[in-house]
């Protein structure tokens, strides 16, 4: 049967990385809660933590501040997006298994309240179908295509301001992609040289 608390679902996940048991985790989590440090712990407190040693002992104090941290985060997200009215079945899944504080504020950036962009400036000009059509179909030429969009009133008054906010468009609704950004970062590691 899975663990039902978060701190329970927090101490099985640490115990697995640590090599140890749920009871270890949660009784060192009560001694590091009640302000005793690891070097405390690891030397006065081996009954309670059933002999965890000093490098079990760190990274367990330090897997537990960042998954709390990550579960605090979670709920504020989850919170947000469903105050926002947007919070389907498939993205709530998506934000619960969501493993790193990045992948979740990556899920968390379409949905995330933001000042007034270009972007949106555009979409409020009517030219996301624009970005749209050009996106669907690169035969076509986009200077011809932006000629139908120009709208001077909102700022949009040639061809090259319109394919400006189209290209706002994209970009942001690239930046906003949560795969996309992840695929990106793994690329990078893997054959960035710096």
């Amino acid at each position: 049967m899975p663990p039902t608390t978060t701190e329970q679902r927090i101490a099985a996940k640490i115990a697995e990385e640590i090599g140890c048991r749920p009871q270890q985790v949660q009784a060192t989590a009560a001694l590091l809660d009640e302000g005793a440090t690891v070097p405390f712990i690891a030397r006065y407190r081996k009954e309670v933590t059933g002999g965890l040693d000093d490098i079990q002992l760190r990274l367990l104090d330090e897997r537990l501040v960042y998954l709390r941290e990550l579960e605090e985060r979670r709920r504020a997200v989850l919170a947000s997006i469903e105050e926002q009215g947007k919070l389907s079945p498939a993205l709530s899944a998506e934000i619960n298994a969501a493993e790193t504080k990045q992948r979740l504020e990556d899920l968390y950036l379409p949905y995330k309240p933001k000042r007034r962009s270009k972007a949106q400036i555009a979409r409020e000009a009517g030219l996301e179908a624009l970005a749209d059509a050009l996106f669907a179909d690169p035969t076509l030429s986009p200077e011809s295509e932006a000629e139908r969009y120009i709208n001077a009133e909102a700022g949009f008054a040639d061809v090259r301001s319109v394919l400006d906010g189209a290209r706002q468009i994209l970009m942001e609704r690239f930046s906003e992609d949560a795969a996309l950004l992840g695929e990106l970062r793994s690329h990078l590691e893997a054959h960035g040289v710096l």
